[in-house]
C-alpha cells in the first residue's frame, strides 16, 4: 500500500444551520442586503454606505448590484485601485472578460496601488488571458532539499519474520538523510467551442528524489491524465459538472520499475455558493507491478484498485479557506496478504496574511493539515506471521509556509509527521520531514 501525504494541504469545514419546520426564522444576510439597499437608497452619494452594500450583496450573491455600487463609488473619486480591482475581480466572476481586464489593468497601473493590489490585479489579468484563449497552457513545479529522521521508513526495534521476532539489519532499521526533489504539473485545457463551456482538461505530472546515502528510498513518478469537462443538467441545476477521464501511472523505487498503473474515472464538481464548492469521484485503476532485485516478489502485489473520493471547500473570508476531504478503496492483488481495504478522512486551514516583516509587502500564506488513514489486509503474510493480519493506521500532520518572491516565484518551508501504527511491529514507524525549496508558476 502507498501513502502519500501532499506538500500543500487544501481543506473545507462547512457549517449546517438547523432551522425551524414550520416557520424558518429570517435570512440574517438578507435582512442586512435590505437594510443596505434601502441606505443606498437614502443616501446615493455617501461612500461608506455605498460600500457596506457593495460587501453584503456580493455575500448574498448580487453580483449586479455590488457592481453598480462600487462603479458610483468611482463617481465621487476616480481613482480608488482597490474599488477597480474588486470591479474586475466581480466582472470576471460574471463572463465579462473585456470589462474585467479594463478594470484590472486601470488598477494595476494606478499610482496609488499597493504591491499585493498588483500582485493580484496581475493574477486576474492571467486568468482573463486564458478564459479568453481556446487552448490554454499552465504549470508549476518545485525543486527543493528535504530532510527525513526516517528516510527508509524503517521499524524501531525487533520485527516479525516467520513469526519469531529477531533484530532489523541496517537496511530495515530507521536511517535519517537528506534528499533533493523535483516536481512539475503541466496542465492544458481545450475550449471544444460548445455553449455549455465544455473543455478538454489533460494534466501531466512529473516527481522525482534522489537521496544522499539511502537510494533504496530514491522515487520517481510520472503520471498522465485527460478527459473533457462539460456541465450537466445546465437548464436545472446552476455550476454542476462532470469529468470523465483516463488516466496512467509509472512509478520507479531505487532506480527499479515498481509499477505501470492505468484506468478511468468519473468526477462530479458543484459549486454551492459564493465561496463554497464541492467534488465526489471515483476511480478504477489496473497495477502491474514488476520483479526487480530489490523486490523478487513484487507482481504479487498485481492488483486492481477501485476508489471513491470526496472533497468539500469554502473560502470563509478573504485571508482564510478551509476544507475537508475523504477517500475509501479497496486493492484487489494477485495475493490475499497484499488486498486491503482503506479508508481516510483529513481537512486543512489555508491563512492569507500580508507580509509581517517587511520584505516586500507580498501576501503570504500558512496551510495547517492533518489527516487519518487506516488500511485492513485480507490475510496474513507467511513470511512475517502467519496468525495476524495486517492492520494499520497512519497519522499525518503538516504546516506549509509560502512567501511570494514576485509574481511567479515562492520560497516555501513545511515540516511534516507521520506516525504509522501496525499490527505488526515491521510496518510501524515515524517520521519526520522538513521541506526548503523554491516553487514557481509558468
Amino acid at each position: 500500500m502507498r501513502t502519500l501525504f501532499p506538500l500543500a494541504a487544501l481543506a473545507l469545514a462547512l457549517s449546517l444551520t438547523a432551522v425551524g419546520a414550520q416557520t424558518p426564522p429570517p435570512n440574517p444576510s438578507r435582512e442586512a442586503y435590505d437594510r443596505a439597499f434601502r441606505d443606498q437608497l437614502a443616501r446615493p452619494g455617501d461612500p461608506a454606505t455605498l460600500l457596506r452594500f457593495a460587501e453584503v450583496a456580493i455575500q448574498v450573491g448580487d453580483l449586479e448590484g455590488a457592481i453598480s455600487a462600487l462603479e458610483r463609488l468611482l463617481l465621487i473619486d476616480g481613482d480608488q485601485p482597490r474599488v477597480k480591482l474588486e470591479l474586475g475581480v466581480l466582472y470576471f466572476r460574471l463572463g465579462s472578460h473585456e470589462a474585467a481586464r479594463s478594470y484590472l489593468e486601470s488598477a494595476r497601473a494606478s499610482a496609488r496601488a499597493t504591491q499585493e493590489i498588483k500582485d493580484r490585479a496581475t493574477t486576474f489579468l492571467a486568468e482573463v488571458d486564458s478564459a479568453t484563449q481556446r487552448s490554454r497552457w499552465s504549470g508549476d513545479g518545485i525543486f527543493g532539499l528535504r530532510y527525513s529522521s526516517n528516510a527508509n521508513s524503517g521499524s524501531v526495534g525487533a520485527i516479525q519474520s516467520f513469526g519469531t521476532a529477531v533484530m532489523p539489519s541496517p537496511s530495515v532499521s530507521r536511517r535519517q538523510d537528506w534528499s533533493a526533489l523535483l516536481g512539475a504539473n503541466l496542465r492544458h485545457r481545450y475550449d471544444l467551442g460548445r455553449q455549455d463551456d465544455s473543455v478538454l482538461d489533460t494534466a501531466l505530472a512529473v516527481f522525482g528524489s534522489r537521496q544522499f546515502q539511502v537510494s533504496a528510498a530514491n522515487v520517481a513518478l510520472l503520471d498522465l491524465e485527460t478527459g473533457p469537462r462539460f456541465g450537466l443538467f445546465a437548464d436545472t441545476i446552476d455550476d454542476f459538472t462532470v469529468r470523465p477521464y483516463l488516466n496512467t501511472r509509472f512509478v520507479m523505487v531505487n532506480d527499479y520499475s515498481s509499477y505501470i498503473g492505468y484506468g478511468a474515472g468519473l468526477e462530479f464538481a458543484k459549486k454551492f455558493g459564493d465561496g463554497l464548492s464541492g467534488s465526489f469521484g471515483v476511480l478504477g485503476r489496473r497495477r502491474e507491478f514488476t520483479r526487480n532485485p530489490d523486490a523478487p516478489t513484487n507482481d504479487n502485489s498485481s492488483g486492481t484498485d477501485a476508489n471513491v473520493n470526496g472533497e468539500l471547500r469554502m473560502e470563509v473570508a478573504s485571508w482564510l479557506t478551509l476544507s475537508v476531504q475523504g477517500s475509501g478503496s479497496r486493492y484487489t492483488a494477485s495475493v490475499g496478504s497484499e488486498s486491503y481495504w482503506e479508508y481516510s478522512f483529513g481537512g486543512s486551514a489555508e491563512f492569507g496574511f500580508t507580509d509581517p516583516i517587511g520584505i516586500n509587502g507580498r501576501l503570504w500564506s500558512l496551510t495547517l493539515a492533518a489527516d487519518h488513514q487506516a488500511a485492513y489486509y485480507d490475510a496474513p503474510d507467511s513470511s512475517v506471521n502467519t496468525l495476524i493480519n495486517r492492520v494499520q493506521h497512519d497519522f499525518n500532520a503538516s504546516a506549509t509556509l509560502a512567501i511570494p518572491l514576485d509574481a511567479t516565484v515562492t520560497l516555501v518551508g513545511q515540516v511534516t509527521y507521520t506516525d504509522r501504527r501496525a499490527s505488526l511491529s515491521n510496518f510501524s514507524y515515524d517520521a519526520l520531514t522538513m521541506l526548503t525549496g523554491i516553487a514557481w508558476r509558468f
